[in-house]
C-alpha cells in the first residue's frame, strides 16, 4: 500500500507517512509495526484477516512470539479509543484473526499551487532539519563524569521509568531498568527499599511528598528513557519526599543495541551513589545479547502475572533468551521460577515442577554464586521438595540458601518464601516476623496480606486470618482469584458457593481444561459441600495430576460418608507425620480423635498445640476470637473425661465471648453458639442458634472439615429432638436446591 495515501477511518485520519492518526483536536503516534498491521486491515476492510496472514505480511521471515500480535492490536485499539469487548473499529474473530468493521475511505490529496508547493517544501525541509539539529545537540551534551555525591537517605521507593521514545515501544526495558535498580539498591544493608508491587502503584503520580507519606520513605527515584536511532539516553533523579527537592540527577548514554550493558551501568552506579562505601565496579559484569535481554524482560513481565497462560508464555520467552545466551544466569532463574509457579498456579505436578526448575537454579548459581534471587529460589524449591518428599534434611539446605540471600539483599519475596519454610518447621512466630518484614518492604501488596491470612489460618488463628484477608480485599478489590482466596480463608455459605459457580460459568477458559489445578480443587470441594456431585465430577475428569493434599481431602470425605472414623484417624495421623509442625494438622487430629472416642488422646493433642492449658483446672484459660473453636472442642473433651465442672466453665466463657459480637464470621458465630449450648444441655437455645446459622446461609465447608450437619459430633445431644430433625430436613432441601441450581448453571 502507498504510504503517501491517507485514509479516513471513522473520526480518525490515518497518515501512514508519519505513522500517526489524528482528528480535529489531537494527533496520536503509532509504531511502525502497528501502522503496518492497521494498513493491512484497512486494505482488507470488511474481510477477516487471519493471524497467519498478518505475520506473513508484517513480520515476514522473522521469529516473533505469538502474543506480539495481541499486543500490537491492543496498541492500535488504544490509539483509536476502541474496545475489545464492544468494538467500533476492530473486531476479534476467535481462533481466526481480526476484522475491520469501521467505514474507511481514501482521502484525496488536494491541489496545491506551485508557490504553495515551494513554501511547503521549505517548511518540510525546516521541519526535517530541526529534529536532526536537536538530536545532535541532545546526544552531544556531556555526561556527568565526576563521581556523584552520596545521597543520605535511609529509605527509598523506585518508581517505574517512563518511556519517552517516539514510538513508545520500550516499556519492557523501562520496567526492567526499574527492577534492576530495586534489586541493586536492596543489597545496601542500611537502606530500606520498597518493593515494586507497592511503588509501581504510583506510576502516574508526580507528588513526591504524597508518595513519601504513603510509603513512609525519605526519597523516591524516578526517571525516563529515550531511544533515538542507535542511541539511548536514561535520565535518573532522586527526589526528597519531605520537601520535594531534587537531591541528585544524572544522564546516562549508550548504544541501543546493548541495552543490557547500559542498564547494568545505571543500576550499579546508583548503588554507589546511595552507599558510597561500595564501588560500582565491584559488581560482576556480563555482556548480554540485546535480543536475549528483550526476551528475558518479556518473560519476567509474564511470570509476574501468575496465570497458567502467562506462565507458559514466560517459559517460552526465557527459553528463547537462553537459546541466544546459554550462560544468562537471570534467564535461568526466571525459567526456574516459572516452572515452580506452574505447579501453584497451573496444572503441573509438584515434583514435575521442582525437578524441571532445580537444574536451572543450579546452573544460575554456578554462573552467579552470590545471586540473591537464585539463592532465594533455591531455598523455595528445596523447601517445597522437603514438604513433598518428607526429606527433612533438605530444610536445612533451604534455610541456608534463604538466609544467605537475605544477607545479600533485603527482599520482600525472599522474606515470604522464608516465612513459608519456617511455618513448615513449626517456627510460627519467626514465620510471622519475616512476613511482617516483607509487608514493611511492600506495604501495599495484597498478595502479601493474603499470604499473612493463610499463615494465620494455618496457625489456628481463624478470626485474625479473616480480618487480614479483608485488608487484602481493600488493596485489591478486583483480584481475579478473589473467590479462590476467600474459599481458603472463610467458611462457605450458600452465597459464596453460588458466586464460585457463576465464576466457573463466566470464565470457561480457566475451567474447561482446568489449567490451574489449585483453582479447580477449591471449586470441587465447594460443590461437594452442597452435594453438587455432577458439577464436581465434570471438573474432576479434567484435573490432572491431582495434588496430594487434595487427594487426602477427597479420601476424608468418602470415608466420612461411610462413617469409617478409624480410617479417618489413621489418615490424619499419617498427615501429621508428614507435617509434624503444622498446627492445623494437629487440630484436625484432635477432632478425629474425639470423633473416634479417643478422648484422652484428643486432650493430649490439644495440649501439644496449647501447652499453657496444661495446668489449668479452674477454667482460667484465656478465650479469644482466634482460639474459641479449639476451646469448644477442649471443653467437650473434658466433659467426656468426666471433668464436667472445668469443661462447663470454659463453655460459659466462650458463650460470653461470642455474645459480644466481636468474631468476624457472624454465621459461624451462630453455629458455634449452637454447639456450646448443646454441650451445656441448653437445647432450645442451641436450636435457636442453629436455625439462625442456617437462615444466614451456613453450609458444610468440606475444604476445612469432613463431616456434615447430620453427624456433627458436638451436636449429638440435639439429634434425637424433632425440632433438630425438622431443621436438618430443611437444610438438606436447601442444599439440594442449591446443588440443582449449580448443576443447571454448568
Amino acid at each position: 500500500m502507498m504510504h503517501s495515501q491517507q485514509y479516513q477511518l471513522g473520526r480518525w485520519l490515518v497518515c501512514p507517512k508519519t505513522n500517526s492518526i489524528k482528528n480535529k483536536s489531537e494527533t496520536r503516534m503509532l509504531d511502525n509495526k502497528s501502522m503496518q498491521v492497521l494498513l493491512l486491515l484497512i486494505q482488507e476492510a470488511g474481510k477477516v484477516v487471519t493471524k497467519e496472514t498478518i505475520f506473513e505480511q508484517v513480520w515476514a521471515g522473522k521469529f516473533v512470539a505469538a502474543d506480539i500480535l495481541s499486543v500490537t492490536i491492543s496498541k492500535i485499539r488504544k490509539a483509536l479509543d476502541d474496545s475489545a469487548r464492544n468494538p467500533t473499529f476492530i473486531k476479534t474473530i476467535p481462533n481466526e484473526g481480526y476484522l475491520l468493521i469501521a467505514e474507511v475511505n481514501k482521502v484525496e490529496t488536494p491541489y496545491v499551487s506551485s508557490m504553495e508547493s515551494a513554501t511547503q517544501q521549505k517548511f518540510v525541509a525546516i521541519c526535517c532539519v530541526l529534529p536532526i539539529l536537536f538530536l545532535i545537540w541532545y546526544f552531544t551534551q556531556p555526561d556527568e563524569k565526576a563521581d556523584p555525591p552520596s545521597v543520605n537517605v535511609h529509605s527509598i521507593a523506585v518508581l517505574p521509568f517512563e518511556d519517552l521514545s517516539p514510538l513508545q515501544d520500550s516499556q519492557y526495558f523501562a520496567e526492567g531498568l526499574s527492577d534492576a535498580i530495586i534489586n541493586q539498591l536492596s543489597q545496601v544493608k542500611s537502606l530500606k527499599v520498597i518493593s515494586r508491587y507497592s511503588s509501581f502503584l504510583y506510576r502516574d503520580n508526580d507528588s513526591a511528598t504524597e508518595i513519601g507519606k504513603a510509603l513512609q520513605v525519605d526519597a523516591i527515584l524516578d526517571g525516563h528513557i529515550q531511544k533515538m536511532g542507535e542511541q539511548t539516553r536514561i535520565h535518573v533523579r532522586i527526589i526528597g519526599t519531605h520537601d520535594g527537592q531534587l537531591l541528585w540527577s544524572k544522564i546516562y548514554t549508550g548504544q541501543s543495541d546493548n541495552s543490557f550493558q547500559l542498564q547494568d551501568e545505571v543500576s550499579a552506579s546508583l548503588s554507589g551513589v546511595i552507599d558510597n562505601t561500595k564501588s560500582a565496579h565491584e559488581k560482576q559484569r556480563q555482556d548480554i545479547d540485546a535480543q536475549a535481554y528483550e526476551w528475558y524482560l518479556m518473560g519476567q513481565y509474564h511470570w509476574r502475572q501468575r496465570t497458567p497462560d502467562s506462565l507458559n508464555k514466560a517459559v517460552t520467552y526465557f527459553e528463547h533468551s537462553l537459546a541466544l545466551e546459554p550462560d544468562y544466569a537471570d534467564a535461568h532463574i526466571g525459567l526456574a521460577i516459572s516452572y515452580a509457579f506452574l505447579h501453584t498456579f497451573g496444572s503441573w505436578g509438584e515434583m514435575e515442577a521442582i525437578n524441571a526448575a532445580l537444574p536451572h537454579i543450579e546452573r544460575a548459581l554456578a554462573l552467579k554464586p552470590n545471586s540473591p534471587l537464585a539463592l532465594a529460589t533455591q531455598g523455595m524449591l528445596l523447601s517445597d521438595k522437603a514438604a513433598a518428599t518428607g526429606n527433612f534434611a533438605l530444610y536445612r539446605h533451604a534455610q541456608d540458601a534463604l538466609s544467605l540471600s537475605l544477607e545479600i539483599e533485603n527482599n520482600a519475596t525472599t522474606h515470604l518464601w522464608y516465612s513459608k519454610l519456617l511455618n513448615r518447621l513449626g517456627k510460627q512466630s519467626e514465620a510471622v516476623a519475616h512476613l511482617e518484614q516483607a509487608i514493611i518492604l511492600n506495604p501495599l501488596s495484597a498478595p502479601l496480606k493474603r499470604a499473612m491470612s493463610f499463615l494465620l489460618k494455618s496457625m489456628g488463628k481463624q478470626n485474625s486470618a479473616q480480618l487480614i484477608y479483608q485488608q487484602a480485599l481493600e488493596l485489591d478489590p478486583d483480584s481475579g482469584t478473589q473467590l479462590l482466596d476467600a474459599a481458603k480463608v472463610n467458611r462457605h455459605t450458600q452465597t459464596s458457593i453460588l458466586a464460585m459457580a457463576n465464576w466457573h460459568r463466566q470464565t470457561p477458559a480457566l475451567f474447561d481444561v482446568c489449567s490451574s489445578i489449585e483453582v479447580c480443587e477449591q471449586q470441587v470441594l465447594a460443590y461437594l459441600s452442597v452435594g453438587a456431585e455432577q458439577a464436581a465430577r465434570v471438573l474432576l475428569n479434567r484435573m490432572e495430576p491431582l495434588h496430594g493434599h487434595f487427594i487426602h481431602s477427597l479420601d476424608m470425605i468418602a470415608l466420612s460418608e461411610s462413617k469409617n472414623e478409624a480410617q479417618i484417624l489413621a489418615n490424619i495421623r499419617n498427615r501429621v507425620f508428614r507435617l509434624p509442625y503444622s498446627v492445623a494438622a494437629r487440630l484436625k487430629l484432635a477432632r478425629a480423635q474425639y470423633r473416634a472416642a479417643q478422648f484422652e488422646a484428643a486432650k493430649n493433642t490439644l495440649l501439644q498445640v496449647y501447652p499453657s492449658w496444661q495446668h489449668d483446672t479452674l477454667g482460667r484459660v484465656e478465650v479469644s476470637t482466634d482460639n474459641y473453636q479449639s476451646i469448644i472442642l477442649y471443653a467437650a473433651t473434658l466433659i467426656q473425661l468426666h471433668d464436667t465442672k472445668h469443661g462447663l466453665q470454659l463453655l460459659r466463657k466462650v458463650d460470653n465471648l461470642l455474645g459480644q459480637g466481636e468474631v468476624f464470621d457472624k454465621v459461624q458465630t451462630q453455629f458455634s453458639l449452637a454447639e456450646v449450648n448443646a454441650l451445656q444441655g441448653n437445647h432450645q437455645r442451641a436450636l435457636n442458634h442453629l436455625a439462625n446459622a442456617l437462615e444466614m446461609g451456613w453450609v458444610e465447608s468440606l475444604n476445612s472439615q469432613w463431616w456434615t450437619l447430620q453427624n456433627n459430633h458436638l451436636l449429638q445431644s440435639l439429634q434425637p429432638l424433632p425440632e433438630f430433625q425438622k431443621l436438618l430436613a430443611k437444610h438438606l432441601e436447601t442444599r439440594k436446591k442449591l446443588a440443582d441450581r449449580i448443576d443447571g448453571l454448568l
